[in-house]
């Protein structure tokens, strides 16, 4: 070796990205014996996962059938296309029924782990309640599946910088050399590497060389999901599949600067069961002040309220067309603006079926919850010139944007931005999570889960995304050990000893 060649290491499996699928994966991997190292470039793990409401849809859980729930995986990949009908022709139908089919093992898995769970609770076009919430929320998994990692020893390495996917001469996955520490290093790998790196969405060059306009102008949920792995797998010779295809953008709410009740309760085990317990039983109306913090912080306000009267304007007051969603918002500065309403317009949004966001099957949040739990959102003044002073508005343009609202009091919800959560395209994958090529073929010794080997699903619906991750990092880590690393052929007339 010499001065400027980086030192090498050995380990059975490495993981790229440290959210819920890597986490998952590694976890899978260690449990069955494989020295594995977690590679995540970010200086804390979680990923997406950490900015999820927690929920993950699965058929023929332990709790469904404690409800008396009738379910099966041929009903659930029926009615996960019916979220996305309009993807259909462009469907990878095998994952999805990998999808339908595991996810129910690993609701199971997970709560070996000490995930707790509340539910299943309903969501159409679901035909029964399949959605299980983490309890209380989606830092349960980043906690739970880091102490299961660590226990199964698996090397976690924070603000790992990835530059390159090693291949030998037959073209094998055989590690990665990274930057930690501001030392260039390699990592070589006898079963292979899994990308769990999320998707691309985080990347302005990616989004505008593959999405519309809008999508590729809206503002990235997790900045930090900048297509590293794609471009890693690219570069030798991995195949993309339905890299246009995203859902959204949607109208999203900036997260609170302080936590709200559910994010600071402690997160023991038997704490959660108790809340699981509550969950299920008690009433709605009692359910309602615990996730209010849950419902103002990561919803999105419902369109509902623009058929209603409620305008929707840009920083700087002008008046934006809403029958597109939230695409018009997208092409605003800064991607932001305000759902501006009177105060008639307020007082219907106080009472079901006018909700400003839902949990489906949980809760409903109303004018009056992000008056009291998101002050920082809910923006009140006399008139339309007074507010427009408040919010630094060109007074003219706003009042010309108002002129169907009531006089009198009027109130500003926002800011409300045009927001990317994920984008649905990835890598090419097959059943078993390996990468596959152009021509179809895998590219040995390497795997894709989560975001970025989503395989061409568009998993609208709440805990799809999430399923997939912590399903696909499951069996990914478990089929990576199940290789047999490569050998050198003996030799003619060796004999093994």
């Amino acid at each position: 070796m010499t001065p400027n060649q980086p030192s090498t290491e050995n380990a059975d499996v490495i993981v790229l990205g440290g959210g819920g699928a890597g986490l998952a994966a590694a976890v899978s991997a260690a449990a069955r014996g494989m020295r594995t190292v977690l590679l995540e470039k970010c200086p804390q793990l979680g990923g997406t996962t950490r900015w999820s409401v927690g929920s993950i849809a699965a058929a023929g859980t332990r709790l469904q059938k404690r409800a008396g729930i009738q379910d099966n995986i041929d009903h659930f990949r029926v009615d996960m296309m019916g979220f996305v009908p309009e993807f259909a022709a462009r469907d990878n139908p095998k994952l999805r029924y990998v999808l339908a089919a595991e996810a129910a093992t690993t609701v199971e898995w997970l709560e070996e782990m000490g995930v707790v769970f509340s539910g299943p609770f309903p969501e159409p076009p679901n035909r029964v309640p399949r959605m299980h919430n983490a309890v209380p929320g989606s830092r349960m998994y980043v906690l739970k599946l880091t102490q299961a990692a660590r226990r199964a020893g698996v090397d976690i390495r924070l603000q790992a910088e990835v530059h390159e996917l090693l291949t030998n001469a037959d073209g094998r996955v055989i590690g990665v050399e990274y930057t930690l520490d501001g030392v260039r290093r390699r990592l070589e790998a006898s079963r292979g590497v899994i990308l769990a790196t999320g998707d691309f969405a985080g990347s302005k060059a990616l989004r505008e060389t593959h999405l519309h306009q809008a999508a590729a102008t809206a503002i990235p949920v997790n900045p930090d999901n900048t297509g590293d792995g794609l471009q890693l797998a690219q570069r030798i010779g991995a195949a993309l599949h339905n890299m246009d295809v995203v859902i959204g953008p949607q109208f999203r709410f900036p997260s609170a600067q302080h936590q709200g009740f559910i994010d600071r309760l402690p997160s023991w085990t038997w704490l959660a069961r108790l809340g699981a317990l509550f969950f299920e039983h008690a009433p709605k109306w009692m359910l309602k002040p615990l996730v209010t913090s849950l419902l103002v912080a990561h919803m999105s306000p419902t369109e509902k309220l623009y058929t209603q009267g409620a305008v929707l304007v840009d920083l700087d007051g002008a008046r934006l067309a809403t029958d597109q969603g939230a695409s018009a918002l997208s092409a605003a500065r800064e991607a932001s603006g305000y759902i501006v309403l009177d105060a008639k317009i307020a007082a219907q949004f106080n009472a079901y079926p006018w909700y400003i966001s839902t949990a489906p099957g949980i809760a409903f949040a109303y004018f009056s919850d992000y008056q009291k739990g998101r002050p920082d959102l809910v923006h009140a003044a006399p008139g339309v010139r007074p507010l427009a002073a408040k919010l630094g508005m060109d007074a003219d343009k706003l009042a010309t944007s108002l002129k169907d609202l009531q006089q009198g009091q009027v109130f500003a919800l926002g800011p409300v931005r045009a927001m990317l959560t994920i984008t649905e395209g990835g890598l090419a994958v097959d059943e078993q999570c390996r990468v596959l090529r152009d021509d179809g073929q895998p590219l040995d010794g390497l795997y894709a889960v989560g975001g970025i080997g989503q395989g061409g699903m568009a998993l609208k619906g709440h805990g799809l995304h999430l399923a997939w991750a912590m399903t696909s990092g499951r069996i990914a880590g478990e089929l990576i050990s199940r290789r047999m690393p490569p050998v050198d052929p003996f030799e003619p007339g060796q004999v093994a000893v």
